[in-house]
C-alpha cells in the first residue's frame, strides 16, 4: 500500500510542480539542512570521542560539585548510552527528550569548528545555535562556495570584539555585505539555552534585485563552518580548590544547530530530490532538504543553472515574473535537433530569437536551418520544412564566382564582374571574349560610342570588332571620313562640312570643329558671316549717275606763302568746354564661369568649364567744328587724364581726330552696312538728328520743344538748339519773358515805383527794392525804417530809442500817428516805453548799458505778471511769490509746505503729532516735513509720509513713545509681525499670548518645552477653555463633563444650551445624594464573617442606586413610570426581609432608617449597627 502510494505522488508532484511554476518564478520551500547530513558533519574536538572523559558543570553549590563522564565512543542512545555526545547530536529531532542529548567539545580547549559540507550549490536563509555552555566569549562562521577550497568571513561575534578581533567594525553595518562583529550574542548570561543567531540577509536593507551578484554572493554556499575561538572563563576560587583540573568545567555544548535553507535552483523549480535518483526522494530522512532541482521552464542542472538542450532561443536568466525568463525552444524546421545561443544574433533580432541551430541536415544553412547549403537554392514550390526543399545549383562555374555558387533564396547565379545570364554563360553588353581563366570573365569592347552605332553591343562579343556609324571609320570608329566633322554630334556619325562656296576658299573642314577656311574679312563656321564692322553691301551700293556728277573746279595754283607769326600777348584767350568721351582699350581678360549645369552621364566625367571673355569696346568721338583764328579768339582744349572703372589711371592724348570725327561704332547691319542709331538720329551712318531735334552727341539728339506760346516756329537750330522768340520772350525754349518784365506769355513792365529793376516773372512781385523800401511794389519802409516811398518821402530810421543796428534798438518796427503825423516806436516783448527804453511789468534789465535788454522774470510762474513790483526790475530777483513758494527765483515750496513749486503744486504738510520724532523739529516750532517730498521726521518703528503709521514688527501709535516693538517670540510666531493696533503676534497653531509665549487657546503646558491640546468642547467652555498650566477644561455653568461635553444633572441634556431642569427636580436629586451618603456610610462598617455577609441584597442596593443616579435628570411623567418600574424588579423575598428588618430597627433604635417616599411606594432600607447581619 505504502508503494503504490508513493508511486502515485511522484505521477502527480510534476503536475503540481508545472502548475506552481506557470507564467512565474518558483522556489523550493525552506528546510533545515542539517537533517539527514550527519555523515557530513563534523567537528575538531568531541569530548569522549577515544576515551571517556570527566567535565564538570559550573553551579551556585558550595559543597558539592557535579561532575560527569562524556563517552562519545559509540552513538548516543536515550537507554544504552546517553553519555554520548558526538556532533550529530545537535541535528534537531523533535522527540520529547531532545535536550537529553548534546554535543560537547574537549575541556579547556578554545579553538573548535564545526563544519557542515553540502553536496551541491544551497541557498543560506540563517543559522540558530542554541548552547547548553556558556555561548564562547568570541567566534566567527565562515562560508564556502567551492566546496571548502576558498572560505570568506560571514560574521564575527565577541564579548570584547575590539580585543578578540581587532580592526573589525563593530556596525552597524552601511551596506547590506559590510562585515562586522557582533557583541549581542557573546555575554555570559545566560549560563544555558543562550543562543546565536545569524542571517544571510540583514532585514535592515531593502532588497531590490535578489538575484544581484552581491546579494547571491550572501546567500549560496556549498559549506558551512562554525569557528569557536575563546571560551568564557568565571572567577570560580573555590571551585578551583576542590579540582585538580580547572579546565573540566570550561568546554563548548551545543543543543542544537539548525543551517535553514533550500536547494539552489535560481527561481526555476519548487522541489528538489536527491542526487541518487527518485527512489531515495521516497525513503530519505523527512524533512531533508534534497541537493538536485526539479527544473521547469525548460531549464537544467543540478541548479537550473542552464536551459535544456534545444532550447537556447532565449538567453538563460534567473526566474523572474514574466514569461521572458523561461527557455525557449529553438526552431530548426526540423533539419536539425541541436542548437546553441548567440548573443550578438538575439541583439540583431532586438531579443526575438538568439537561437542557433548546429548541424543543419537536407543540405540546409542558416540560424534556423531557413537557408539552403552552399551550391543549393530554395525550390519555391516546396516548404522551408521539406528535407528536399534545396536543389543543386544550375550555374557555369566558368562565368560564375566560386566556381558555381548561386543565391540561396532565389537561384540566380553570383556572376563575374562583366558576365551575365541566368546561368552565367554570356558576356555583358559591351563586353567581349568569354573565358574561364580571365577574373572578370569578359573584356570590355574599345569602341568610341559617339562613332558607334547604338545598339545592345557596340563589338562583336566573340572577336570584339567594332561596328562603326555612317560617315565614320576606323578600328575603333574614332574617326570622320573627309569632308565631315563631328563625331557623335548627330544620328549618323558626322556631320558634312557645309562651307560656303561664296566666303570659303574650300569646301572642306576641320574634322574636329567643322571650321570651314575663310576669304578676308569673312567669319563664321561655314565662312557664311562678315567679320565686325564690315558688312556686305547691296548691289546698288556703287552707283554712278551722270547727273550727279561735279563739274571740275579751276584749279589755282600754289602759293608758297611765309607763316604768320602772333606775339603770345596780341592772342586772347577765352576757355569755353568741349563734350569729349573717349575711352581706351582694356587688355586684361575677363573669368567667365558657366552655370549651365552639367549633363549626368552613366559614368563620372569631369566638367570644369573656363572662359575668358574680352570685354566690349565701344569708341566714340565728339562731333567737331572746323576752328580758326577769327576775331582774335581762339580755342585751348584742356589736356585731362582719363579714369577708368578699375580706379586706375591712363594717359590721354589729343587728337585732331578725336576732335573733327564723327562718333562711329564698330558695328553695323550684315546686310547692307546700316548702324544701329540712337534715338532722334538718322542716316546710314548715323550721323544726322531728325526734324525738331537739335545737338548729336553720344546719347543721340535732344529734342527742341519750342514753346509754342514764345516762338515763331516749331524747328530750332540743330546745333544750339535756340528756338526762334517772339519779341519781349528770351531763353532756349523761347519760355521766358526779358528781364524788367513778368506774366509770361504776356510779358508786362514791373511796377517798383523806381525802386527796383526786377521782379518775379510769375507774380510781377518786385525783387531787390533799393532805399530800404519793400513790399510786392516797393511801396513801404523797411522794420526800423519811416517815410511814404509812393509819394516820395524817403525811408529814415526809427528811434527805438537807437536806430536799428546799433545794440539799442528794441522795437519791432514803428509808425507815425495818423492824427499827430508823430513816429512811434511798436516795442518788442518785455519793452515799454514811447521810445521802447524801459522794461515792463515782469521784465528785468539795464538798458543804459551797452547790449542792454528786458528779460523775462524767471520767477517759475510763480509772481503775477502783471504786477510792477512781482520782480525787482535791474537784478530780477523774484520779490512777491505765489502758490505757496519762495526764494530768489520762487523756485522752492515754503516751510511748511511740499511739493513741486515749477508745477505750482505746492501743499501744506500734514504731519501726525504721534509719529513725528519731536527733537528734529527745530525749538519752539512745528515740525515741518521735507519741502519736495514731503516726507515728515517719523520716530524709530514708524513709517509713512505724514508718519501715521507703524513699521512691520511694531504696534500702538498712541502710545507715548510712538509705536513700539511687537517682541514677538521667535520660536513661537510665524513672524516677527504683529497686528499694529492690538500688538498681538501671529501664532503658531499651539501658542497663544500677545507675544506667542503663552500656549495658545485650548492648550496648555510649558510654552518653552510643549503645548498639548487640551481637547475641551468649544462649545461647552468658557474663555479660556482650560487652565493653561493643568489643561482642565473649564465649563460653562450647567455643563460638566472632563472635555466640557455634556449637560451636568438639573439640566436639560440638550448639548451645549443645557437649560436648567423644573423645580421639582431638586427633590429626587436630593434623594439620590442621601442614598450615596448612606451607602457610603454602610461600607465602612467592619465585616461581617464570611457565611453572614449580606452580599445578595447589598449588590441589590448598589444596582438600585446607580439605576437611581441614572435618573436623577428626570423632568417627565413618562421617565418617572420607568423608577416605578425598577421599584418593582426588587424579589419579593428582599422587600419582605427589608420591612422585618425595619421592623426590629425602629424597636430597638439601634439601627439607622430610611424612608423613601416615591409616587405611592415607600422603601425602607436598614443594617444593623451590630455584628449580625440580616439575611
Amino acid at each position: 500500500l505504502l508503494s503504490l502510494l508513493s508511486l502515485k505522488l511522484l505521477i502527480a508532484a510534476p503536475v503540481r510542480l508545472q502548475d506552481e511554476c506557470v507564467g512565474n518564478s518558483c522556489y523550493p520551500n525552506l528546510g533545515d539542512l542539517m537533517v539527514g547530513r550527519a555523515a557530513q558533519l563534523k567537528a575538531s574536538s568531541t569530548c569522549g570521542l577515544y576515551r571517556p572523559q570527566n567535565y564538570c558543570i559550573l553551579g551556585y553549590l558550595e559543597n558539592e560539585q557535579k561532575c560527569f563522564i562524556c563517552d562519545s565512543r559509540s552513538p548516543y542512545n536515550l537507554h544504552h548510552n546517553p553519555n554520548s555526545h558526538r556532533v550529530e547530536n545537535i541535528i534537531t529531532t523533535f522527540q520529547p527528550e531532545h535536550k537529553m542529548s548534546w554535543w560537547q567539545s574537549e575541556n579547556g580547549v578554545h579553538e573548535v569548528s564545526i563544519q557542515l559540507d553540502l553536496e551541491s550549490m544551497f541557498r543560506f536563509s540563517h543559522l540558530i545555535l542554541t548552547f547548553k555552555s556558556f555561548r564562547p566569549a568570541a567566534m566567527l562562521v565562515e562560508r564556502s562556495k567551492d566546496f571548502g577550497r576558498t572560505w570568506k568571513v560571514f560574521r564575527y561575534f565577541a564579548e570584547d570584539c575590539a580585543n578578540s578581533f581587532p580592526g573589525v567594525s563593530e556596525g552597524p553595518a552601511d551596506s547590506i555585505d559590510d562585515l562586522i562583529c557582533d557583541s549581542r550574542y557573546s555575554g555570559a548570561e545566560p549560563s544555558t539555552d543562550g543562543e546565536v543567531v545569524l542571517k544571510a540577509l540583514d532585514p535592515t536593507f531593502d532588497i531590490h534585485d535578489p538575484y544581484d551578484p552581491t546579494i547571491q554572493e550572501l546567500i549560496t554556499l556549498t559549506n558551512l563552518r562554525v569557528n569557536f575561538t575563546r571560551l568564557i572563563t568565571l572567577g570560580d576560587t573555590l571551585l578551583m580548590r576542590r579540582r585538580r583540573n580547572p579546565q573540566e568545567k570550561y568546554y563548548y555544548a551545543l543543543y542544537e544547530m539548525v543551517v535553514r535553507g533550500s536547494c539552489f535552483c535560481n527561481g526555476h523549480a519548487s522541489q528538489c530530490i536527491p542526487m541518487d535518483g527518485a527512489r531515495g526522494d521516497t525513503f530519505t530522512e523527512p524533512g531533508m532538504v534534497h541537493a538536485k532541482c526539479v527544473c521547469q521552464h525548460n531549464t537544467a542542472g543540478f541548479n537550473c543553472e542552464r536551459c535544456q538542450d534545444f532550447y537556447h532561443d532565449a538567453p538563460w536568466r534567473p526566474g523572474g515574473k514574466t514569461d521572458s525568463d523561461v527557455c525557449r525552444r529553438c526552431y530548426c524546421h526540423g533539419h536539425s535537433e541541436k542548437c546553441h545561443f548567440d548573443l550578438a544574433r538575439y541583439l540583431a533580432t532586438g531579443g526575438v530569437s538568439g537561437g542557433v541551430c548546429d548541424d543543419c541536415r537536407n543540405n540546409r544553412a542558416g540560424p534556423q536551418c531557413d537557408l539552403c547549403g552552399p551550391y543549393y537554392y530554395q525550390d519555391p514550390q516546396r516548404s522551408m520544412d521539406d528535407p528536399n526543399a534545396c536543389i543543386p545549383c544550375e550555374c557555369n562555374p566558368d562565368g560564375s564566382v566560386d566556381r558555381g555558387l548561386c543565391d540561396p533564396v532565389t537561384g540566380q547565379c553570383v556572376c563575374k564582374q562583366n558576365v551575365e545570364g541566368e546561368r552565367c554563360d554570356r558576356c555583358k553588353s559591351g563586353f567581349y571574349g568569354f573565358n574561364r581563366d580571365d577574373p572578370s570573365g569578359c573584356q570590355l569592347c574599345r569602341c568610341n560610342f559617339m562613332g558607334t552605332i547604338r545598339t545592345g553591343n557596340p563589338c562583336d562579343q566573340t572577336t570584339g570588332t567594332c561596328i562603326c556609324e555612317p560617315f565614320a571609320f576606323g578600328p575603333q570608329c574614332d574617326q570622320c571620313l573627309p569632308g565631315y566633322w563631328g563625331l557623335g554630334n548627330t544620328v549618323y556619325g558626322c556631320l558634312p562640312c557645309d562651307c560656303d562656296i561664296g566666303g570659303a576658299l574650300r569646301t572642306e573642314c576641320s574634322s574636329v570643329d567643322g571650321q570651314c577656311e575663310c576669304r578676308p574679312n569673312m567669319v563664321g563656321l561655314t565662312c557664311s558671316e562678315p567679320a565686325p564692322g564690315y558688312f556686305l553691301a547691296s548691289l546698288d551700293f556703287y552707283i554712278y549717275e551722270a547727273e550727279h556728277a561735279a563739274p571740275l573746279m579751276a584749279i589755282s595754283p600754289f602759293i608758297q606763302a611765309p607763316p604768320l607769326v602772333y606775339p603770345p600777348e596780341q592772342i586772347p584767350v577765352h576757355p569755353t568746354n568741349l563734350p569729349l568721351c573717349p575711352s581706351a582699350p582694356k587688355p586684361f581678360p575677363t573669368p567667365y564661369k558657366e552655370t549651365e549645369p552639367p549633363t549626368v552621364k552613366p559614368s563620372p566625367t569631369p566638367y570644369n568649364p573656363h572662359f575668358t571673355l574680352p570685354i566690349c569696346e565701344h569708341y566714340y568721338r565728339q562731333r567737331g567744328y572746323d576752328f580758326k583764328i577769327s576775331n582774335g579768339r581762339v580755342v585751348v582744349v584742356r589736356r585731362e587724364k582719363l579714369r577708368t572703372r578699375r580706379q586706375g589711371q591712363v594717359k590721354f592724348e589729343l587728337s585732331d581726330k578725336q576732335l573733327c570725327e564723327y562718333p562711329y561704332a564698330s558695328s553695323c547691319s550684315k546686310f547692307g552696312g546700316q548702324c544701329q542709331c540712337k534715338p532722334n538720329v538718322i542716316g546710314r551712318c548715323c550721323d544726322s538728328c531728325t526734324p525738331l531735334t537739335y545737338g548729336l552727341g553720344p546719347d543721340g539728339c535732344s529734342q527742341c520743344d519750342c514753346d509754342p506760346s514764345g516762338s515763331t516756329a516749331e524747328l530750332c537750330d540743330q546745333t544750339t538748339g535756340q528756338c526762334s522768340c517772339r519779341e519781349g520772350v528770351t531763353a532756349r525754349r523761347c519760355d521766358k519773358c526779358n528781364p524788367g518784365y513778368y506774366g509770361f506769355p504776356l510779358c508786362r513792365r514791373c511796377q517798383c515805383n523806381g525802386l527796383a529793376d526786377i521782379c518775379d516773372l510769375v507774380t510781377g512781385d518786385c525783387l531787390d527794392c533799393r532805399e530800404h523800401s519793400s513790399g510786392p511794389h516797393c511801396e513801404r519802409c523797411k522794420d526800423g525804417y519811416v517815410g511814404d516811398p509812393v509819394s516820395g518821402q524817403p525811408c529814415e530810421p526809427c528811434l527805438c530809442p537807437d536806430v536799428n543796428g546799433s545794440g539799442r534798438f528794441f522795437a519791432i518796427s514803428c509808425n507815425k500817428d495818423p492824427h499827430s503825423g508823430a513816429p512811434y516806436c511798436e516795442c518788442l516783448p518785455g519793452h515799454t516805453g514811447l521810445n521802447c527804453d524801459s522794461c515792463a511789468p515782469g521784465y528785468y534789465g539795464d538798458l543804459r548799458l551797452p547790449g542792454g535788454q528786458c528779460k523775462e522774470c524767471c520767477c517759475n510762474n510763480n509772481i503775477d505778471p502783471h504786477d510792477g513790483e512781482a520782480c525787482d526790475t535791474v537784478t530780477g530777483e523774484c520779490l512777491r511769490c505765489l502758490h505757496n513758494t519762495e526764494g530768489p527765483r520762487c523756485q522752492s515750496c515754503k516751510r511748511g509746505y511740499y511739493g513741486n513749486a515749477f508745477a505750482q503744486d505746492c501743499k501744506e504738510c500734514s504731519c501726525d503729532w504721534r509719529g513725528i520724532d519731536h527733537t528734529k523739529c527745530p525749538a519752539g516750532s512745528p515740525c515741518f516735513c521735507n519741502q519736495e517730498t514731503g516726507q515728515c521726521p517719523c520716530r524709530t518703528g514708524v513709517k509713512g509720509t505724514l508718519c501715521n503709521e507703524c513699521e512691520d514688527g511694531y504696534w500702538n501709535l498712541d502710545g507715548e513713545s510712538g509705536c513700539q516693538q511687537c517682541n514677538c517670540d521667535p520660536e513661537h510666531a510665524l513672524n516677527y509681525i504683529c497686528d499694529k493696533i492690538t500688538g498681538q503676534c501671529f501664532c503658531q497653531a499651539e501658542y497663544g499670548g500677545r507675544k506667542c509665549d503663552e500656549c495658545g487657546p485650548n492648550h496648555f503646558g510649558n510654552p518653552d518645552i510643549q503645548c498639548m491640546s487640551c481637547d475641551c468642547n468649544m462649545e461647552g467652555t468658557i474663555y479660556p477653555a482650560c487652565d493653561p498650566y493643568t489643561g482642565e477644561c473649564l465649563c460653562k455653568p450647567g455643563v460638566i463633563g472632563l472635555f466640557c461635553d455634556d449637560c451636568a444633572p438639573g439640566h436639560d441634556t440638550n448639548f451645549p444650551a443645557c437649560e436648567p431642569c423644573h423645580a421639582c427636580y431638586h427633590l429626587g436629586e436630593k434623594t439620590v445624594s442621601d442614598v450615596r451618603r448612606d451607602i457610603e456610610r454602610i461600607e465602612t462598617i467592619r465585616p461581617c464573617p464570611e457565611n453572614d455577609r449580606p452580599i445578595f441584597e447589598l449588590q441589590n442596593l448598589r444596582n438600585l442606586l446607580d439605576k437611581l443616579q441614572s435618573l436623577a435628570n428626570v423632568t417627565a411623567k413618562d421617565e418617572l413610570e420607568k423608577l416605578e418600574e425598577l421599584l418593582a424588579l426588587l424579589p419579593a423575598s428582599t422587600r419582605s426581609k427589608l420591612k422585618e428588618a425595619d421592623a426590629q430597627v425602629c424597636q430597638k433604635h439601634t439601627s439607622t432608617l430610611l424612608l423613601y417616599n416615591f409616587n405611592a411606594y415607600t422603601l425602607c432600607i436598614s443594617l444593623p449597627c451590630g455584628s449580625k447581619c440580616l439575611y
